[in-house]
């Protein structure tokens, strides 16, 4: 009875407001900010092939643990594909509270930016554009790694001419919605306050600036890779 009481008005019926929405929000922070360190920690190993497939065929036994136990255990890449996918779901459940829930809501959200202009307001549409996609596009490459087999440079570079397309839009979905996403963490979660407003915002467009610049190299790192990746035989 007391649940159906707080979705009615929004309370407790103690008068009390529910912590949860704070509970998931701090969540989805949490979960966040693991799949943007996930994203940039993928965008360096995807980009070792511009060493050689010997450099990228390493990095994939180091993390299959092969100086432990002297040969490449191809599992543990599924299992931490397994825990990423995890996180990822649990991550875009989160997230879908605050999509527009229909059509009036979603038209009251364009007139809202459109009107404001405001460019935090235009980089939250451009990760809530991208995280939909990703919805898609990176549940099909996780659950491909969580049910493939063991990783190597033919292999990848194989599924990479078959899917090249695929690849490029999931680079930029990716790094889109964790650029802007790092950054709102920033200043959601960061003290950004300033003796003045003039101040306050010379602080949000310097991390601003510094996490676009990150995610940005690295991107056109692994871009170049992924060019690369065509010419892998």
């Amino acid at each position: 009875m007391s649940e159906l009481i707080e979705g009615f008005l929004g309370k407790r019926v103690d008068t009390k407001k529910s912590r949860l929405p704070a509970l998931w929000d701090r969540w989805q922070s949490i979960t966040g900010f693991i799949l943007a360190c996930f994203i940039l920690c993928h965008m360096v190993f995807t980009s070792t092939i511009l060493l050689g497939k010997d450099a990228f065929n390493a990095v994939v036994g180091f993390a299959e643990a092969k100086f432990l136990f002297g040969e490449a255990t191809w599992w543990i890449t599924n299992v931490i594909a397994a825990v990423i996918f995890a996180v990822f779901i649990t991550h875009a459940f989160l997230a879908m509270r605050k999509f527009p829930a229909n059509y009036r809501q979603y038209k009251m959200f364009r007139g809202h930016k459109d009107r404001m202009k405001h460019g935090d307001t235009t980089l939250w549409w451009f990760q809530f554009l991208t995280g939909f996609a990703l919805f898609f596009t990176a549940s099909a490459h996780l659950v491909d790694i969580v049910f493939g087999g063991h990783i190597t440079a033919e292999s990848s570079a194989q599924n990479f001419a078959t899917l090249e397309l695929f690849y490029f839009a999931l680079l930029v979905f990716m790094v889109v919605h964790a650029g802007v996403g790092m950054y709102r963490l920033y200043v959601k979660w960061v003290s950004i306050d300033g003796a003045n407003r003039h101040e306050m915002l010379e602080k949000r467009k310097k991390a601003k600036v510094v996490v676009f610049a990150v995610y940005g190299a690295l991107a056109v790192i692994a871009l170049i890779a992924d060019f690369v990746w065509l010419t892998v035989k």
